[in-house]
C-alpha cells in the first residue's frame, strides 16, 4: 500500500468511521457516505498528513478512492521533482 492509500485509509477510517472493508478503489466518496462538509474536511485532513494541496474537485462526491489516490500520488510526484 502506497504512503497516499494508507493515508486515504486511515483518514476515512478514524475521522470518518467507514469500514475498512468499503474502502475499495472503485468506490465512490458518496457511496461511502460522505456529504458536502465531509469532503471538505477529508481534503483538508489529507492535506495536513501529505502535505500537498488537495483541491475540491479531487474530493468530489462522485470521485473514487482510487482516482483521489492517483491524483494525490501524482501531486506528490511533481512536487518531489520541482
Amino acid at each position: 500500500m502506497s504512503p497516499v492509500q494508507t493515508a486515504v485509509t486511515t483518514v476515512l477510517t478514524e475521522k470518518f468511521e467507514v469500514s475498512p472493508e468499503s474502502i475499495r478503489p472503485e468506490a465512490t466518496l458518496e457511496s461511502l457516505d460522505l456529504d458536502s462538509l465531509a469532503l471538505a474536511e477529508l481534503a483538508l485532513a489529507l492535506q495536513e498528513q501529505l502535505g500537498v494541496p488537495v483541491e475540491e474537485n479531487e474530493a468530489a462526491k462522485h470521485s473514487t478512492v482510487g482516482g483521489l489516490v492517483a491524483a494525490l500520488n501524482a501531486k506528490r510526484a511533481q512536487q518531489g521533482s520541482s
